[in-house]
């Protein structure tokens, strides 16, 4: 799973890299700094946005990042909070800390963000931060495959197909798979694949596992290209 680093609010969207946009971003980094030190969340949580990434003429700053992250965090912003809970969990921009990066993604993930709810289930499936709990890790992929995010669900049909956390239950794996798979995602549709091959949970097909593994490798999955001798 990865988080988009370009950020935009409604009140701040980013902008551009040409000189003109340089001394317009150079302008408009001070005054969200201005309006963040006046206490104005959006900004606070734009701000932290431009010190991680290095942008609008800012040097990326780790610290920096952390600390306009946490102001706005602290006041109940729920991208702040995930994106705090993101860099103590990716742990290049700041020391890495999965306690920390658990209590953030659990206060997004408690008022419905998604990319938080599937971290967090891969914090309680890892162990990490908190205590390997499968069946918390398949409660939260289930909240953020039913928001639509297609790693969560591929990672819930994963749990399905092996019986971690839930009972295993090849149809509901296959469920998830297609779900991902219909979102984009070539490891699911490898996943949905097997299952056609193997006639779990789906009637066996073999000519509708070529086709899933067809279209993840034309995404570049190394995977379905060796499944079809294409390597």
């Amino acid at each position: 799973m990865s988080r988009v680093s370009d950020v935009e609010t409604p009140l701040f969207p980013l902008r551009g890299h040409g000189l003109k946009e340089q001394q317009e971003g150079n302008e408009r980094a001070q005054f969200i700094r201005r309006m963040a030190d006046k206490g104005i969340i959006d900004a606070q949580y734009a701000l932290g946005v431009l010190y991680e990434n290095g942008r609008e003429g800012l040097v990326a700053d780790g610290e920096k990042a952390r600390e306009w992250y946490l102001r706005a965090a602290l006041q109940g912003h729920h991208e702040a909070q995930f994106a705090l809970a993101w860099l103590y969990d990716e742990g290049e921009m700041v020391p890495e800390d999965a306690r920390e990066a658990a209590k953030w993604y659990r206060l997004a993930a408690d008022h419905g963000h998604g990319l938080a709810q599937a971290a967090l289930g891969v914090l309680y499936e890892q162990g990490s931060g908190v205590e390997q709990n499968y069946e918390t890790a398949a409660e939260w992929y289930q909240k953020a495959a039913e928001l639509g995010h297609a790693t969560a669900q591929l990672w819930l049909g994963r749990l399905y197909l092996k019986g971690l956390g839930v009972q295993q239950d090849f149809e509901a794996a296959a469920y998830w798979f297609l779900c991902a798979a219909e979102n984009g995602d070539d490891d699911a549709m490898v996943h949905l694949a097997r299952l056609y091959e193997a006639g779990q949970g789906v009637p066996l097909n073999v000519h509708t596992a070529v086709s899933w593994y067809e279209r993840a490798a034309a995404l570049g999955n190394e995977t379905a290209k060796i499944r079809l001798n294409l390597e």
